[in-house]
């Protein structure tokens, strides 16, 4: 799907009570793969876990635009996550993101349960004048994401197969290259949807 316009992209990072996981991933399942069979606006969701625990969790969406985030807001299944999510999220963060450059395979994706994959979140302080360099930055992905908080601060979002292919690349040495300022979050992921051959004009 060609994407004309830039969609609404954010990020949030939420963070709860491991007592809590079983209850969260359930809820959170539902509301992604329920969104992603009957709204054609919702173009991506992943939720995904930091740490062993469980506890840290970064959750991605994208929709084609404000039009399709409102039918997702009212959705049933999403009203349903909210109410439980106010419950257990001890603490949250939210991020409008810029998004600059996406790829995605020309397979729709449904993941959910355990599962292989995998997700990489890295925030980079640099200037504008390397774009085309974080454009290019990952290689043997499913998925990628370049997008920005502001035009110094870069958020990239890259989906692997597995952890062995995203450990292949030495990630570390090539941001060094052209940020001192950067940190790197390796994410299981627990549910992920996204439409087919996502790609922005």
């Amino acid at each position: 799907m060609k994407l004309l316009k830039k969609p609404i992209f954010s990020l949030y990072k939420l963070n709860i009570d491991p007592k809590n996981r079983q209850a969260f991933l359930t809820e959170g399942m539902n509301n992604l793969i329920t969104s992603h069979r009957n709204e054609m606006g919702t173009l991506m969701m992943c939720a995904t876990h930091e740490d062993e625990a469980g506890s840290v969790n970064y959750i991605f969406e994208m929709y084609r635009d404000e039009a399709s985030y409102q039918i997702h807001a009212g959705s049933p299944q999403f009203q349903r996550y909210a109410e439980f999510a106010q419950k257990v999220v001890q603490s949250k963060e939210i991020h409008k993101l810029n998004l600059e450059m996406i790829q995605t395979n020309d397979q729709a994706l449904e993941i959910k349960g355990e599962n292989p994959y995998f997700a990489r979140l890295l925030e980079v302080t640099t200037d504008y004048s390397k774009l085309e360099t974080l454009k290019n930055i990952s290689r043997d992905t499913i998925a990628s994401f370049v997008s920005n908080t502001d035009p110094g601060h870069w958020v990239i979002i890259d989906i692997f197969q597995n952890k062995s292919t995203m450990k292949k690349e030495n990630i570390s040495q090539q941001l060094s290259k052209i940020s001192t300022e950067y940190s790197i979050h390796e994410l299981d992921i627990d549910t992920m949807v996204n439409q087919a051959s996502l790609k922005l004009e």
